[in-house]
């Protein structure tokens, strides 16, 4: 049996990641393989990569507010706000210059061609060009080159990769979302085995999946009446004084709302065995200096459904012990 670990997108509350990881570990879940999305797969490129848990916690949680600031300070381009240098550094600097073909656990991450719309999975070459073009939001970082597309944050089109683990040859996937709000159909620690979505009776490649995606959020927009959503919250601010969100906030919660509903959709088709939903809801995007918190809330949420997984592997052999 070879167990894979399915990490999604979610920016500063993807440091939850660790949290989940340090629990695996700790009960002794061997992990064969890991597809990570956006900042799923800056934790998971990390750890594949031999990185200990114990060191990406001590990492993450020495993250304080003017560090943050600094690795993502603008620069001036007209494809983004953040040009993405630093991060790639830093990266270079705690997981060396690896390719992912040699790392000590199978990995795949995820990202979007922004000018197709199109899935681009990436399983080979540089991990660090992965991992960048992986986390790359759209408009705040520039995209990244990758043979003949540009590359931005894979959470677009896969926010929680359950398919990619799949596809390498997971037969138990543990999947861990970090984007709070999500459905509470979706909301059990373990998913029923064997249940397979309607749709999944017809072929589904990443360009009718994406279009699928488009069509439904689009029609959720419609269906918002937003003329009169954004009347009677202007009304509020007015009248309650409220302090406006800043556009770099506003922009996050919007891609945020959107891979909330992608998550839905994608979860309902490509269902894990296993989900773990660590609670971020007080986690701001940005808030990379909230490391321990956050990395608490995975560790709790993985801890209740460590004796539902344990059952389904017990007697497993193989992995790292």
């Amino acid at each position: 049996m070879k167990i894979g670990l399915a990490l999604g997108s979610g920016a500063a509350r993807g440091l939850a990641h660790i949290g989940a990881i340090k629990v695996l570990e700790k009960n002794k879940i061997p992990i064969d393989i890991i597809a990570g999305s956006s900042m799923g797969a800056l934790i998971g490129g990390a750890y594949a990569s031999g990185l200990k848990v114990e060191t990406m916690e001590e990492i993450a949680t020495n993250v304080d507010r003017k560090l943050t600031a600094k690795m993502f300070s603008p620069t001036v381009s007209f494809s983004g706000f953040i040009e993405g240098k630093r991060i790639s550094d830093f990266l270079g600097h705690i997981i060396g210059n690896k390719n992912i073909e040699d790392l000590d656990i199978r990995f795949v991450c995820v990202a979007t061609d922004i000018l197709s719309g199109e899935e681009i999975v990436i399983d080979q070459g540089s991990l660090i060009e992965a991992i960048r073009a992986s986390i790359s939001i759209p408009v705040f970082f520039t995209p990244v080159k990758h043979k003949d597309s540009f590359l931005v944050d894979g959470g677009i089109v896969n926010p929680v990769p359950v398919d990619l683990a799949r596809r390498l040859g997971a037969d138990t996937v543990i999947a861990v979302n970090v984007i709070p709000q999500i459905s509470s159909s979706l909301k059990k620690s373990k998913m029923k085995r064997g249940k397979t979505s309607k749709r999944n009776k017809k072929e589904l490649n990443s360009r009718r999946i994406n279009m699928a995606l488009a069509n439904y959020i689009k029609n959720r927009i419609n269906n918002m009446s937003g003329i009169l959503k954004v009347s009677e919250l202007l009304k509020k601010v007015e009248k309650e004084k409220l302090a406006s969100p800043n556009f770099i906030n506003i922009f996050l919660n919007t891609i945020n709302i959107f891979e909330g509903e992608i998550i839905k959709l994608k979860l309902e088709i490509n269902q894990p065995d296993f989900l773990i939903e660590p609670n971020t809801s007080l986690i701001n995007s940005r808030e990379f200096y909230k490391a321990e918190e956050a990395i608490k809330a995975g560790e709790r949420a993985a801890e209740k459904i460590i004796p539902d997984i344990k059952s389904i592997i017990k007697g497993y052999k193989g992995g790292k012990e």
